[in-house]
C-alpha cells in the first residue's frame, strides 16, 4: 500500500462517477441514439452499468445488452454512424440531467485554496468533457483536462496519467489518482501513484475495493477531510 503522509502536488480526477453524476445524461443520449437506429432501448440503470471505457464501448454494450463486448462487434461504418448521432444527441444535452456529488464543490474549492494542482483525466471524449466541466462551474479550477480520444491510450493504461504529469511538470510519485472504477485504480497503480477510490460511482457493478486502491471513501467529503488533515503534516515537515 502506498501511503500519503503530506499534501500531494497534483490531484488527478476522473470525471463521470467521481465528480459528477452523469448516468441519466449519458443514458438519455444513448436511448435517443439507439431509438433512431431501431435498436432495443436500454434502461437508465443498464446504461449506468455500461459506463467506464469510453463512449463507443458504452454504445456497443447498450446495443448488445451486456458488459463483456468489443467495439469490433459492430462494422466500423455502422459504429461511425451511431457515434455521429450520439455526439449530436449528447452535445445537445450536456447542460442538463447531471449533478455534482455531495461535497465535490466544497472539496475542489478547498484544494484550490491549498494551492495544489488539479487535473481531470477521463475516458470521456474531450469534446464532451470540457463543456461539461464548464457547466459544472469548474472552468477555472483545473490546470489540465485530458479527455479520451486525444491520445490513443486510455485508462487503465497509465500513459494518460503520466502524460498529464509531464504537461504539468509533476513527478508521478507526487501525484494521486482519484476515481471510482477499476480503470482509475489500475491506471494509477501502473503509474506508481497513490490511488483513491470512491464506492459511489460507476464501475460496471463491480466492487472497486477488489482492485486494492490505497484509500477508499464512501463520500467525497471524507476524502476532503483526509486531504485537509495532511496540511498539518506538510507544514510540520517544511
Amino acid at each position: 500500500m502506498r501511503e500519503l503522509k503530506k499534501l500531494p502536488e497534483l490531484l488527478l480526477f476522473d470525471l463521470d462517477g467521481t465528480l459528477a453524476k452523469t448516468k441519466e445524461q449519458i443514458a438519455y443520449a444513448a436511448q435517443a441514439t439507439l431509438k433512431r437506429f431501431n435498436y432495443p432501448i436500454p434502461s437508465v440503470d443498464d446504461v449506468g452499468r455500461y459506463i467506464g471505457n469510453g463512449i463507443n464501448m458504452m454504445l456497443v454494450r447498450s446495443i448488445f445488452g451486456k458488459v463483456d463486448v468489443s467495439p469490433d462487434m459492430l462494422p466500423a461504418d455502422q459504429m461511425a454512424k451511431i457515434r455521429e448521432v450520439f455526439n449530436e444527441e449528447y452535445l445537445n444535452g450536456l447542460n442538463a440531467n447531471f449533478a455534482l456529488y455531495d461535497g465535490v464543490y466544497e472539496g475542489i474549492n478547498k484544494f484550490k485554496a491549498l494551492g495544489m494542482k488539479m487535473a481531470v483525466v477521463t475516458n470521456k471524449a474531450e469534446m464532451f468533457a470540457k463543456p461539461l466541466i464548464g457547466y459544472m462551474g469548474f472552468n477555472d479550477y483545473f490546470d489540465y483536462v485530458l479527455g479520451g480520444e486525444v491520445i490513443k491510450e486510455r485508462k487503465p493504461d497509465p500513459f494518460p496519467l503520466l502524460y498529464v504529469c509531464q504537461k504539468l511538470g509533476v513527478d508521478p510519485h507526487n501525484a494521486v489518482m482519484v476515481g471510482d472504477s477499476d480503470n482509475d485504480v489500475l491506471a494509477g497503480q501502473r503509474a506508481d501513484m497513490v490511488t483513491v477510490a470512491f464506492t459511489y460511482g460507476y464501475n460496471s457493478g463491480k466492487d472497486v475495493r477488489n482492485c486494492h486502491p490505497d484509500y477508499v471513501f464512501d463520500r467525497f467529503g471524507a476524502f476532503t477531510d483526509f486531504v485537509m488533515s495532511l496540511k498539518n503534516n506538510t507544514e510540520s515537515l517544511d
